[in-house]
């Protein structure tokens, strides 16, 4: 475990090393809205043997310290003093969702920074429902059930379901409702032909959140991009079909590393 100080606050890292050796590639992994460390915790766990790892807590999230933002522009810049401080070498960074953004958004202003993205149930724009930016202010709980509800396909059981809901709640309502927020106020579509890096893209099939045409719009304007979707899994790809994921990434980190 290891924490990173920028300014008043502590980002929490989970790593495969501490410190992480050279000569040996890296992955970053960065959450969505209201996630922590353990949305990752299958791809720590089946990638640690084979790369450096890092599984980073945004502020707000997890253990780290309690100030959140609504700029996603800020989380990257948060990430970007994470590789900064923790990685040996440029890594590949994978985002899911809000994570995603984050991703694409150092791929355009830390292009220097990382050496490849893998994109998850994500966009280049990711508006959200007003019904649930309020109801995260006035109905907590039931307002996270839905959001959980739309997030898994209806072939995933029933437990992995209410654990995602768990999870989610952990998130304090004001941190929660500045994820949907930034969210809400993201939109690089106009710029993501800019990016350069390899990409990869990956998408659940029955994602109702952001549906796989969002990936098929990143396929067709980032130039090297490549896009891989997965049936019978929505937007919590990773949680649902952690295998196949971790296949997909570290055949592509193989590619490029």
């Amino acid at each position: 475990m290891t924490f990173v100080e920028i300014k008043d606050r502590k980002i929490h890292c989970l790593t495969s090393e501490n410190p992480l050796p050279k000569g040996r590639g890296t992955l970053l992994f960065i959450h969505g809205a209201g996630g922590n460390k353990n949305h990752w915790i299958n791809q720590f766990d089946g990638l640690k043997n084979d790369f450096n790892v890092i599984v980073t807590e945004l502020p707000g999230h997890g253990t780290s310290s309690p100030q959140g933002t609504n700029r996603v522009e800020r989380y990257a810049e948060d990430v970007a003093t994470v590789i900064d401080a923790v990685a040996p070498a440029p890594p590949v960074v994978i985002g899911h969702s809000m994570g995603g953004a984050i991703c694409q958004t150092l791929a355009l202003d830390f292009p220097s920074m990382l050496s490849g993205l893998v994109l998850i149930g994500t966009g280049c724009r990711l508006k959200v429902l007003s019904s649930i930016l309020d109801g995260l202010l006035t109905n907590f709980e039931e307002t996270v059930s839905m959001i959980n509800r739309y997030a898994f396909s209806k072939f995933t059981d029933e437990d992995i379901v209410q654990e995602g809901t768990l999870e989610m709640v952990k998130t304090p309502p004001s941190v929660l409702h500045g994820d949907f927020l930034a969210c809400d106020r993201f939109n690089l579509c106009n710029r993501i032909s800019e990016i350069t890096h390899p990409t990869l893209i990956l998408c659940g099939e029955d994602d109702q959140l952001t549906p796989v045409k969002y990936s098929q719009f990143l396929l067709e304007k980032i130039p090297n991009a490549t896009l891989k979707t997965f049936p019978r899994a929505g937007h919590m790809v990773m949680v649902e079909m952690p295998a196949e994921i971790n296949t997909a990434i570290r055949e592509f980190a193989s590619s490029i590393l």
